[in-house]
C-alpha cells in the first residue's frame, strides 16, 4: 500500500475559541488513528498548517474532514505527492503553537518535491521538519497544545 502526503494552510476563524482547539484536537486525534493517518498541526494565532500523510482512502477521508471544517475557511493545498516514508509514523495530530514570522516563512517556502528524501533545505516540509526536531536533530513530542 502506498503512502501519501498533503500539506495545507487555512484561516482560522477570528472567534476560535481555545476550547475549540481542544475539541478540534481530540476529534481530529482519534479520527486520524481510525483512518491510519499521521501529521502535525501548527498555528500561529491566525493560521493552521497541516502536514498529513497515510494511506490514500484514510487521507481522503481526513482532508475531506478538512475542507468541509467549520473552525477555518480558506484552504490552500501547498502539495501533493505519494511519499516513500512517514515523516511524523509516531504522531495522528500533534501540535504545536508557532510564531507568525517563522510561519510565514515555511508557507512561502517551495512546497515542491515533497517525496524527496530528505527534502532540499529550502523547501516547505524540510522547514516543517526543522521546526519539529530538537537539537540532536531527533522529532520531538509536541511541548505545547494550541488550545489551552
Amino acid at each position: 500500500m502506498s503512502l501519501h502526503a498533503i500539506a495545507y494552510v487555512s484561516q482560522a476563524r477570528p472567534e476560535l475559541a481555545p476550547q475549540e482547539l481542544d475539541a478540534l484536537l481530540a476529534d481530529a486525534t482519534a479520527f486520524n488513528r481510525m483512518a491510519g493517518v499521521t501529521g502535525v498541526l501548527m498555528f500561529d494565532g491566525e493560521r493552521f498548517l497541516q502536514y498529513l500523510e497515510g494511506p490514500r482512502d484514510g487521507l481522503d477521508s481526513v482532508y475531506g474532514r478538512v475542507l468541509n471544517a467549520s473552525r477555518h475557511h480558506g484552504v490552500r493545498q501547498l502539495a501533493a505527492a505519494v511519499v516513500g516514508t512517514r515523516r511524523f509514523p509516531h504522531w495522528t495530530m500533534a501540535n504545536r503553537r508557532i510564531d507568525p514570522l517563522t510561519m510565514s516563512h515555511i508557507i512561502d517556502a517551495p512546497w515542491t518535491g515533497i517525496s524527496a528524501d530528505p527534502p532540499t533545505a529550502e523547501q516547505g516540509l524540510a522547514l516543517l521538519l526543522r521546526s519539529w526536531t530538537g537539537g540532536d536533530g531527533e522529532l520531538e513530542p509536541a511541548a505545547v497544545s494550541l488550545g489551552s
